[in-house]
């Protein structure tokens, strides 16, 4: 009798696999017979289910975003107003883990240039970060821990951007950007966001 193959366990084992030879190899030492070995499979078999490096880099980074929305879920669940908001800021710059991943996502962009269907769930994860975003900085808005002199979906937009501009630094030179300062950056933002904050420039 032929061996029954559990083959979304075995996708779930190569995704694994290649979280663990990316930290342990770097992007740069990792191929795809790397990763292979890692699993323990052979080459030939992790080809069967990704035809190529892109291919597996994008189910790795799509099996972080739903892990990363679990956790984000559990990270929120006690927090409320301005501690929410700081919390789904600060799991979205590249820390500790997240380094990495922002490292694949930005390896990814090439592919998401020339594939629509690529571009499109990689815009659909962001899209649901950025109306979380969206959803907290108005909830903290309404119980005045957020200042009423902007609109709620300003200041979202204007959080969004800034997170987005600091990964961005921190790809292109991270020794500049180290964890301290990008946390401190956000810090600096949402204070600025409190309730009668003298404005800068006044």
């Amino acid at each position: 009798m032929p061996k029954v193959v559990d083959h979304d366990a075995r996708r779930e084992e190569l995704i694994a696999a290649t979280w663990r030879t990316i930290r342990r190899l770097g992007l740069a030492g990792t191929t795809t017979r790397e990763i292979a070995k890692e699993a323990g499979y052979a080459h030939g078999l992790l080809a069967y289910y990704f035809p190529d490096k892109d291919a597996i880099l994008d189910a790795a980074l799509e099996r972080a975003y739903v892990a990363a929305r679990e956790q984000l879920t559990a990270r929120i669940s006690d927090r409320s107003g301005l501690d929410a908001v700081r919390e789904v800021l600060l799991t979205a710059l590249p820390v500790g883990d997240a380094a990495i991943e922002t490292q694949v996502l930005v390896m990814a962009w090439g592919t998401m240039v020339t594939s629509e269907s690529r571009r499109a769930r990689r815009y659909a994860t962001f899209r649901e970060w950025r109306d979380t975003v969206r959803l907290l900085v108005r909830i903290a808005a309404a119980v005045g821990e957020m200042t009423g002199e902007q609109e709620p979906e300003e200041i979202a937009e204007a959080l969004v951007a800034l997170v987005d501009g600091l990964t961005l630094h921190w790809v292109m030179n991270p020794a500049e950007y180290p964890a301290s300062r990008l946390i401190a950056t956000v810090d600096g933002a949402l204070d600025r966001y409190r309730p009668h904050h003298p404005s800068s420039g006044t």
